[in-house]
């Protein structure tokens, strides 16, 4: 079981080393899809996959949508997908676009995501559905551990500094 912030037992890259060992064909494709990168709309089988993309976009439509506004900007080239109107989403991505960008906010984004896929587990134990989630926390996990080593907080300061 994973936890936000904790060290990861191991890297991604050797989950999906074991994946491709013990699964093959669909399972083993949509646990390669799952991924915490901007998401592409797409048919997805895996109705937590389906679920996790749609969330996502809707949550980085959100953000650049208040960002946009912000900067007095149009946001349509930002925005992918459809339109899905969540008040949730929308006041916390209202939020986050009012602090100033910090590690701060970044950890709070993060932290809604993993509380998201941790709603889409509920009643998933050890099924496709549960790799996948875990899949994206590991991810999230590996995010971060980037981060917090010397050169990563450099990169996300920098980035934070672009869209100040």
């Amino acid at each position: 079981m994973l936890e936000f912030n904790m060290k990861m037992p191991f890297a991604y890259n050797d989950f999906i080393l074991q994946c491709e060992e013990q699964m093959e064909g669909s399972d083993l494709a949509a646990i390669k899809r799952s991924s915490i990168s901007p998401p592409e709309p797409c048919d997805e089988r895996s109705s937590t996959l389906r679920k996790w993309k749609t969330f996502d976009m809707c949550l980085r439509n959100e953000l650049a949508r208040h960002r946009s506004s912000k900067l007095s900007k149009d946001p349509s080239k930002h925005i992918r997908g459809e339109e899905c109107p969540d008040p949730f989403i929308s006041s916390f991505a209202r939020w986050v676009v009012n602090e100033d960008l910090s590690i701060e906010t970044e950890l709070a984004i993060d932290r809604i995501r993993w509380q998201k896929i941790e709603e889409l587990k509920i009643g998933h134990y050890f099924d496709i559905d549960n790799l996948i989630a875990y899949a994206l926390q590991l991810q999230i996990l590996e995010r971060w551990q980037r981060i917090n080593s010397g050169s990563g907080m450099g990169v996300l300061e920098e980035l934070m500094e672009k869209q100040a």
